[in-house]
């Protein structure tokens, strides 16, 4: 069963009969993938319960003029989404709830792609869900960032989004998000003010990448970290990048295809919870701690130079998003070539020692599970 069948089966149960649930927080968080620029306030509703409700907000998405266009999310966001939209607005569980506060921001000359959205039950509590990495380019750009920056842009606007929230709301928060999302909810959960922290109830991280080990130390993760519910598929790739708390929950997944193990339209559900497994797949650990290895073999420059490298080729495609890049992917080849053969040297030569020192790691990894597979088989 997935968060559609979760939909029919249970969405006739308000959030005053059945408290929001993991599935739920899931829910949102997909939610926020929709194109709702110009359909949904862009501010926090002055008085919650008198604003726009998620049926509203879809009968305004369904009868918009391009319809068509927003309901295309692009190479990496389950086109079913839009359905997803429809079927929990036509719910009486999640029909009501207030919606507010949609921003949607591309800024390509900060690298930085940012949206969130705050669903309300009255005055009770608000659910902030970010956005994960959508289909443009700019946004996986920001991802890469993550590898070497302090801090991206987008944690910056989620930490200002979640203050802005909880000086214009009432009630408590919960926090989530989907891939990026998941790191920004737990972000901006984590450098809000005490006072702000203590109305957090919970933080939803679903398969967000990680963050640098000093980060686990700070006073303000420690002061949330017993409200965090992190959520990986069972052969997760993304909720492996970088360091993470360790304390996650694994999911049942109906694809065997390790990538598509990230949409969350595969994760198993049940009438209240996630439909759990023992442990991660041997295929995720594997490409986690070779990747994380690698990452930890760079310089912060090498990871840098390897990042803005990779990402002036794309570039070099002309095309702004994912779909652009593969609608017209002979077109995209040829501009990619060109953007190679127009790096300097120095460039060139320090993204393939980075692209080298990958293969080694992946290499010697394998080499050590090998060894000790085959010598289980002898005996």
């Amino acid at each position: 069963m997935n968060i559609l069948d979760y939909l029919a089966w249970r969405g006739d149960l308000d959030f005053a009969r059945c408290p929001l649930n993991e599935v739920d927080a899931l829910i949102l968080c997909q939610l926020s993938y929709m194109k709702l620029d110009s359909l949904v306030p862009s501010s926090f509703s002055g008085r919650q319960g008198k604003g726009m409700t998620l049926s509203q907000a879809a009968a305004a998405f369904e009868n918009s003029p391009d319809y068509e266009e927003r309901s295309n999310m692009g190479a990496f966001i389950n086109q079913l989404s839009a359905r997803l939209l429809h079927e929990a607005a036509s719910s009486r569980r999640f029909g009501k709830l207030e919606v507010s506060a949609f921003i949607n921001k591309i800024d390509e000359a900060n690298d930085e792609q940012f949206s969130a959205i705050t669903f309300s039950f009255g005055k009770k509590w608000n659910f902030i869900a970010y956005r994960g990495t959508d289909d443009t380019l700019v946004g996986w750009k920001e991802d890469f960032n993550l590898a070497y920056m302090d801090s991206v842009p987008a944690q910056i606007d989620a930490l200002s989004y979640f203050s802005e929230a909880a000086k214009a709301l009432k009630g408590n928060f919960y926090l989530g998000g989907h891939s990026k999302g998941g790191n920004l909810a737990l972000f901006s959960a984590s450098k809000a003010e005490p006072k702000v922290q203590k109305r957090i109830l919970a933080i939803y991280d679903n398969d967000g990448p990680g963050f640098r080990e000093d980060f686990f130390e700070s006073s303000g993760y420690k002061f949330i970290s017993g409200k965090l519910k992190t959520f990986v598929p069972r052969l997760s790739i993304v909720g492996m990048l970088f360091s993470n708390a360790g304390n996650y929950e694994t999911v049942e997944n109906e694809l065997k295809d390790m990538v598509m193990q990230h949409d969350p339209f595969s994760w198993q559900v049940g009438p209240l919870s996630f439909v759990k497994c023992e442990a991660l797949g041997n295929e995720s650990r594997f490409v986690g701690r070779t990747l994380n290895e690698w990452f930890r073999t760079l310089s912060t420059e090498e990871k840098k130079l390897f990042v803005e490298s990779v990402f002036s080729i794309l570039e070099g495609s002309k095309a702004k998003t994912n779909f652009e890049l593969t609608k017209n992917w002979f077109d995209s080849l040829i501009g990619m070539k060109k953007s190679l053969d127009g790096l300097p040297k120095s460039s060139r030569d320090a993204m393939w020692k980075n692209i080298q020192a990958l293969v080694k790691i992946v290499a010697d990894d394998f080499a050590k599970q090998l060894i000790p597979d085959l010598s289980r088989r002898q005996d």
